[in-house]
Parts: structure tokens; C-alpha cells; sequence
């Protein structure tokens, strides 16, 4: 299990995410080149709004929520995010099917989305809103692979040729038969490949309370990694 508590600096400097995402097999050039933009580009928008509330219980703000059904992926259920959010959700779909036609020779006909938007603050901390009530942040339960056409069947396992799904909750360790492990590279490069193009500034996983069912991807303000 790949364990993280870093800072963006750390991130970018060679430490062990930065290794296991070089050997995902995602291009060093794109992966530099994603960086390089994040650089350049202004100053994130929800940078600017406040997350804590002080001595008082947080309340969310107003905010122009948009329904991201993807683009050329299916979320399912639509997640609610602002429109900030939903452009890193575009480069995470092209992650992702980079990674999966890698791994599985197709990409997922559905992203499982277990959470988006929604007012609330951070699990016992609730001076502070979670930056799910910013529409800054997605959970994700899983991933739905629909079947293989027989033409591209042939030499694939009968579990990976016909439809699956796979779960954070059941896959990420890894444990179990081949196609058990095939699912588990699958996340594990998929994070790796993520952390390396620094899509998203926070990635939650198992390794963190309250996350061994999902993968949690948000925008705060601080760089945080704990999968």
C-alpha cells in the first residue's frame, strides 16, 4: 500500500510517488508539460474563498454548481462541482483512459462517482468546510468496464474480457487471483499518473481515515497526499 502526508515539494522532488508514477508507463514529456501549465496558469479560483468560520459552526457559501455527466466518460451519478473543478475532471478523464487502455485494452463505460458537492464541513473539525461544500471535490467508489467485443477478445481472460467493475473497496490491496491484482495496478497507476501530472492538489485513499471505500481528488488551497 503506497502511503503519502506530503506537501507539493515533495511531491515534485523524486520521492516515491514521483518514482512509482515514472514507472506507470504515463509520459515523463506530457507529465512535465501538465506541471509546466499549472505554473503558468492565474491562481486557482476557490483559492480566494474562506474555509474556516472561526469560533463558529462554517456556513457554505452561494455557488454556481454545474452537472458534470463527463465528457468522454459517463459519471455516474452526475457529480456537482463548479465550473474550476470541472476542468480538472477533463484531464482526470483523460487519465484515465490512458491508464485503463493500458491495463484493460479499453476505457470504463462509467465512472463511479460516490460523492460531489454537498454542505458540510470537515469530518470533525467543523469550524472548517470540506471542500465537497465548494463543489471543489470528488469521491470516486470505482470504475464499470463493459465487455469486449469478440473481435478483441481473443487471449484475454474470460474475467477481463466480459464486464466488471472495479472498487476501491475491494481492489486496491490487491489480494486475491490475477484479475484481483490486474485491478489493483489499475489504481495504483491510475493515482500515481494523477499525483505525477499534479491534476488534482489533494488525493485521498485507503491509507487515509475514512476512505478505504473511495478515492477522494479535491482543489484546497494545500498540496496533500495520503493514499
Amino acid at each position: 500500500m503506497w502511503r503519502f502526508g506530503i506537501l507539493l515539494g515533495l511531491v515534485l522532488s523524486g520521492c516515491a510517488a514521483e518514482q512509482g508514477a515514472a514507472g506507470s508507463g504515463m509520459g515523463a514529456e506530457a507529465a512535465n508539460g501538465a506541471r509546466a501549465a499549472r505554473r503558468a496558469e492565474p491562481s486557482y479560483p476557490l483559492d480566494r474563498l474562506r474555509r474556516s468560520a472561526g469560533q463558529s459552526a462554517a456556513s457554505c457559501p452561494k455557488l454556481e454548481l454545474r452537472k458534470f455527466r463527463g465528457d468522454t466518460l459517463q459519471f455516474l451519478p452526475a457529480a456537482r462541482v463548479v465550473e474550476p473543478f470541472r476542468k480538472r475532471l477533463l484531464e482526470l478523464e483523460r487519465v484515465v483512459r490512458e491508464v485503463s487502455l493500458r491495463v484493460y485494452a479499453r476505457a470504463p463505460s462509467a465512472v463511479l462517482v460516490a460523492a460531489s458537492y454537498g454542505c458540510r464541513s470537515v469530518r470533525g473539525k467543523k469550524r472548517r468546510l470540506s471542500e465537497h461544500a465548494l463543489g471543489n471535490a470528488i469521491d470516486i467508489a470505482g470504475f464499470r468496464f463493459s465487455p469486449l467485443p469478440s473481435s478483441k477478445a481473443a487471449g484475454v481472460p474470460a474475467a477481463l474480457a466480459a464486464g466488471f467493475e472495479v472498487r476501491v473497496d475491494q481492489d486496491w490491496q490487491g489480494r486475491g487471483n490475477a484479475v484481483r491484482r490486474r485491478h489493483s495496478r489499475f489504481l495504483h497507476e491510475l493515482t500515481a499518473a494523477l499525483v505525477q501530472r499534479d491534476t488534482f492538489r489533494t488525493l485521498l485513499g485507503p491509507a487515509h481515515r475514512d476512505h478505504a471505500d473511495h478515492l477522494h481528488f479535491d482543489m484546497a488551497p494545500q498540496h496533500y497526499v495520503d493514499l
